[in-house]
């Protein structure tokens, strides 16, 4: 197989989004993400199904919570503040916890923007670990320092 180029904001956007009528798709040959929706017009769900099945298309799976979640928690812990840190880990105690997490990060703009940081760090080495998993290689090694979406 060639070596693809990958946008590795849009992976990262694909590994992250979650959404019942949105699907996405990595196209091997391209390097593109492909985002499609229940009702789009021009690719039917067969057609991408079929696509995958001959081995063009690889189907793009949001990270799960039990992914996610513990990124939160490791950057609690690595909030100096304590009163901030007890917040957030508070946050992470109950119902809706990354509402609440980000919620709580809306009050203290340097926190929230180390907290972008981090996330876009590991969603990047997840978009990684994925792209391995799925035996695709990369022109580029390493992702531009660019983040995911906030």
């Amino acid at each position: 197989m060639t070596a693809i180029r990958v946008d590795w904001e849009e992976l990262g956007f694909a590994l992250t989004w979650r959404m019942d009528e949105v699907r996405h798709f990595l196209d091997r040959e391209t390097g593109e993400v492909i985002a499609w929706t229940v009702d789009d017009p021009e690719q039917s769900e067969e057609e991408l199904d079929a696509r995958c099945a001959q081995g063009r298309l690889i189907a793009i799976d949001p990270l799960p919570s039990s992914v996610t979640y513990p990124w939160m928690e490791e950057f609690a812990q690595t909030v100096a503040a304590a009163d901030l840190r007890r917040r957030l880990q508070d946050a992470l105690a109950g119902r809706g916890p990354f509402r609440r997490f980000k919620d709580v990060l809306g009050g203290y703009a340097a926190e929230r923007e180390r907290w972008f940081a981090f996330h876009d760090q590991r969603v990047r080495d997840a978009a990684r670990r994925w792209l391995e998993e799925n035996g695709v290689e990369v022109v580029e090694p390493s992702a531009p320092d660019s983040g995911s979406g906030r």
